[in-house]
């Protein structure tokens, strides 16, 4: 499945002369030698594609959402002005895409425009918030506090603020000795647990703006091109993110959208990605009404 996905998200297949077949365009260090950049989509879209995806794949995801919004740009006129035509040097220097009208390229860009948000919102920095701690954990280290013991420190403040029937006066007594002992007092734990708070929100937001960004261009993706499996199948990845962060109303849409990937691949005869599909739907919800209606597609179609 791995393969097949590699092959559909580039839409770049590398024609060796030699062989008899063609050949997935691969990290291998022979094929990036071959392969530059170009300066602009339409100048050699199938290493354009590409580009974007090395970028995806060595995590330098704002440097490809820049190369995929700037070709979805330059293929702006061509969507509106006929969406069935071919993209100009679709096949160039031994590539070619995979498939080559304009509609089909223009689902791919943003299947992977959202893809590449999609990483954004999981890439985000959480060591914004231990940066919050590290100057106070830097001042007890000073003063001869080792981490333990500073830990042992914010863990009964925290469980006096959050959980103050669990505090016994044992508990107690030696939250005033730590106090005491480290020249702190408790405002200065209540100032530094604030701005953690309010730095760990800040993150939160960005993930949900990379998230809403994500699903915008994987929505737009379908509607462009309502066949493109892929794009369904990384819909589902991102409600099963969304699932697993505690929010269940995510689990229809995650097992509707690997449905219609599913039902995509096998009427493209696509069936080991049909299975792996399958079997990111069994994970997320065994009992699916969506694996029924499989089911009996599959014996209708029989």
């Amino acid at each position: 499945m791995k393969k097949k996905i590699s092959a559909l998200l580039l839409s770049l297949t590398l024609l060796t002369p030699s062989l008899a077949f063609s050949k997935s365009a691969t990290y291998e260090k022979e094929i990036e030698k071959k392969i530059k950049c170009p300066t602009s989509f339409t100048q050699n879209p199938p290493y354009y594609f590409y580009c974007i995806y090395r970028d995806y794949h060595n995590h330098k995801y704002d440097s490809g959402i820049e190369k995929a919004k700037k070709a979805l740009k330059e293929i702006e006129p061509l969507l509106k002005k006929n969406p069935k035509g071919i993209i100009p040097n679709a096949e160039k220097k031994g590539a070619k895409l995979r498939d080559p009208h304009v509609y089909k390229v223009a689902s791919d860009l943003h299947m992977l425009l959202g893809m590449l948000y999609y990483k954004k919102s999981l890439d985000v920095d959480d060591s914004a918030e231990k940066k919050v701690y590290k100057p106070f954990f830097e001042k007890l280290q000073k003063k001869g506090f080792d981490f333990v013991q500073i830990n042992e420190l914010m863990a009964l403040y925290s469980m006096k603020r959050l959980f103050p029937d669990q505090m016994d006066e044992k508990k107690r007594k030696r939250y005033r000795e730590l106090l005491k002992k480290m020249g702190v007092n408790e405002k200065e734990l209540d100032d530094l647990m604030t701005k953690a708070q309010k730095v760990a929100e800040e993150q939160d937001k960005k993930r949900l703006q990379y998230l809403r960004m994500a699903f915008e261009e994987f929505q737009k993706a379908v509607q462009i091109d309502p066949e493109n499996a892929l794009a369904y199948y990384q819909l589902g990845n991102l409600y099963s993110g969304i699932l697993s962060e505690g929010a269940p109303e995510a689990s229809e849409a995650a097992e509707e959208a690997y449905y219609k990937a599913a039902s995509i691949l096998k009427k493209e005869g696509d069936i080991n990605g049909y299975k792996e599909v399958v079997k990111r739907l069994k994970l997320i919800n065994p009992s699916s009404k969506y694996l029924k209606l499989l089911e009996e597609k599959g014996k209708n179609d029989a």
